[in-house]
């Protein structure tokens, strides 16, 4: 039993919406159409001499028998949307099509709740329960988050990880949604060229920085690999966050995350 490619899928999903108008739809014959083709050879479905020919005419009739032997082989109707999960996907028939079912990732979030780290559908989320949402980024801190003492927010606020391989599209579709309002969206990470730039070209609305004299004393050359000096260079270096802007393009320091461990924290404005 072969089931048909998405590919192939796709283009028999768009004639046949041309056949709702018409009765057949002629094609020059290109890969896909071969393929296609091919397959319904192997249907019994038209003489294989059909599939050769440099142009094919697709009918009402041979998508009916289409539609009859996909049934027959307990794959997926022609119209099925393919893109779910595999567990949505096997409800729609026994093939799997890795190529273009949704990751299972896609829409997760690791989310902190008090002592718990909770890994959860993003789109399971009511937003308007929150008042303020917080993105972590690094995972050890994240972790750890108790061990930072991270301003507070208009409570109750929902704090998630920035999200690597595995978390990173969640993440990007929660913050999508979250952009919609008007309620702060907090970062806390590297206090570092990227960490700064990333605030401000995200669009995030507050960044977690110590006071400007303790960052002056302790931000350190260590912390400023020279390949994030483009970073440093489109920081805008303006109201709250000028002096720290201005320390790192002028004196190449910087802070990672990891060590503001109970240090006094406050939001500044990224804009």
């Amino acid at each position: 039993m072969s089931d048909l490619k998405p590919r192939e899928r796709k283009l028999l999903q768009a004639i046949a919406a041309q056949l709702q108008r018409q009765l057949r739809v002629v094609r020059t014959v290109r890969a896909t159409d071969q393929a296609v083709l091919e397959w319904c050879v192997e249907q019994d479905l038209i003489a294989s001499h059909a599939a050769q020919q440099p142009q094919f005419a697709y009918s009402q009739e041979l998508f009916k028998g289409i539609s009859t032997r996909l049934q027959q082989q307990q794959l997926a109707p022609l119209g099925t949307d393919l893109s779910g999960s595999s567990l949505a996907q096997a409800k729609q028939g026994q093939a799997e099509h890795k190529s273009v079912r949704s990751k299972p990732r896609a829409q997760r979030v690791l989310m902190a709740r008090q002592q718990e780290i909770l890994d959860v559908d993003q789109r399971s989320l009511d937003l308007d329960n929150y008042a303020a949402l917080v993105v972590v980024e690094n995972l050890d801190c994240f972790y750890q988050l108790q061990q930072f003492q991270l301003p507070s927010t208009p409570a109750p606020m929902l704090v998630v990880y920035r999200g690597d391989v595995a978390y990173s599209q969640g993440r990007a579709a929660l913050l999508q949604r979250w952009r919609s309002s008007t309620k702060p969206l907090c970062y806390f990470g590297d206090l570092d060229a990227k960490g700064f730039h990333i605030a401000q070209q995200e669009g995030f609305s507050h960044i977690a920085v110590p006071e400007l004299a303790w960052f002056c004393e302790h931000a350190t050359a260590h912390a400023y690999p020279a390949k994030q000096q483009v970073f440093a260079e489109q920081l805008a270096g303006a109201g709250d966050l000028a002096g720290y802007h201005q320390l790192l393009q002028r004196e190449q320091r910087a802070m990672l995350q990891q060590w503001l461990q109970d240090i006094p924290l406050h939001w500044a404005r990224c804009r």
